[in-house]
C-alpha cells in the first residue's frame, strides 16, 4: 500500500501533462498537416536523423526547464533536486514523447498510424522515465549539482531516444503515398 500514492500521482501527472501540454499542439499539427499542399521532406535517413535530433533537443530542454523550476522553487544554491527529478520522471514523459512525433509528422507528413505511434512513444518515454526515477531518485534527497544534472540528462536522453525510436518504428508509411484500398484496411 506504500506505492499507491506514487502510482496514483504518476498517473494523474501523466494525464494532466498530456491534456494541458500535448493535446492542443497535437490538434494544431493535425490541422496544419491537412492544409499544406506538400511535405518538406521525404522519409529517409535525413528525416529520421532530424526526428532523433529533435528528441535529443527535447530531452535537453526538459532537463533545463525542470532544473530551472526547481531552482526558482527551492532557491540557490540548494535548489530542490527532488522537484526537478519528479518533474522529469512524471510530468515530462508525455511532452517529451511528443517532440519526435511532432517533428516526424511535420517534416514528412501524416503517418498511417499517427495516434498509435504517439501513444506508443508516450508509453516508452513514461516507462523509461519512471524506471530512471525509481533507480536514481527514490528514497534519497539530493541537492542540485552538476552531477545531479548529468544523471538527469542521461535519464532524459534514454527516455527521449526511446520515444523517438518507438515513434519511428510504429508510425508506418506516409498516408499520402498509400493507395485508397490500403487506407480503408488500416481504418478497420
Amino acid at each position: 500500500m506504500v506505492l499507491m500514492p506514487w502510482v496514483a500521482g504518476s498517473a494523474v501527472a501523466t494525464v494532466f501533462s498530456a491534456a494541458l501540454l500535448v493535446a492542443p499542439a497535437a490538434l494544431a499539427l493535425r490541422r496544419l498537416i491537412g492544409r499544406r499542399p506538400a511535405v518538406p521532406l521525404d522519409r529517409g535517413r535525413v528525416e529520421r536523423h532530424l526526428v532523433l535530433a529533435a528528441a535529443v533537443i527535447g530531452g535537453i530542454g526538459a532537463v533545463a526547464w525542470a532544473d530551472a523550476i526547481a531552482l526558482v522553487a527551492g532557491g540557490w544554491p540548494q535548489g530542490s533536486a527532488e522537484l526537478a527529478s519528479s518533474l522529469l520522471g512524471f510530468v515530462a514523459p508525455v511532452p517529451l514523447a511528443s517532440v519526435p512525433w511532432f517533428a516526424g509528422e511535420a517534416l514528412s507528413g501524416a503517418s498511417v498510424r499517427p495516434w498509435r505511434s504517439l501513444l506508443s512513444a508516450a508509453a516508452a518515454a513514461s516507462a523509461a522515465s519512471w524506471a530512471a526515477y525509481a533507480l536514481c531518485w527514490a528514497g534519497g534527497t539530493h541537492l542540485l549539482s552538476p552531477e545531479t544534472g548529468l544523471i538527469q540528462l542521461a535519464a532524459s536522453m534514454v527516455a527521449a531516444l526511446s520515444a523517438g525510436q518507438t515513434y519511428l518504428a510504429t508510425r508506418g508509411d506516409q498516408r499520402a503515398r498509400l493507395p485508397v484500398a490500403a487506407l480503408a484496411l488500416e481504418d478497420l
